[in-house]
């Protein structure tokens, strides 16, 4: 996918940040068990495969703003951790979020928890 055919930095940048949040945490962490890390670039994949690889230094910086802005909010809501080697880490509440019905709703009520 390119970045025109996804609208690149600037559908990325109109995205609701938590439904985003929420449906990357899924993508990032499907069959990862419990306490089990995951490299931090299965994340910036996702985010690439849905709105294109971004194009220029600019792009590049909103794509990375965006991509620490969702893993503050896994963090926020102790879904997930960075770890010092770089990966992050699936927590408890991460593990039960995988399990729900509506991922952006319970990613919600965690965050406000």
């Amino acid at each position: 996918m390119t970045e025109n055919a996804a609208g690149g930095v600037e559908a990325l940048l109109g995205e609701e940040i938590v439904p985003l949040a929420a449906g990357t945490f899924v993508v990032t962490f499907a069959g990862v068990g419990l306490g089990r890390q995951r490299a931090r670039n299965v994340l910036d994949k996702e985010i690439y495969r849905r709105f294109g690889k971004p194009r220029g230094s600019d792009a590049y910086y909103a794509y990375q703003a965006v991509i620490v802005q969702i893993v503050l909010i896994w963090e926020q809501a102790r879904i997930s951790a960075r770890t010092s080697t770089g990966g992050l880490t699936l927590l408890p509440d991460g593990a039960r979020l995988l399990a729900a019905t509506d991922t952006a709703d319970e990613l919600r009520a965690l965050l406000r928890a």
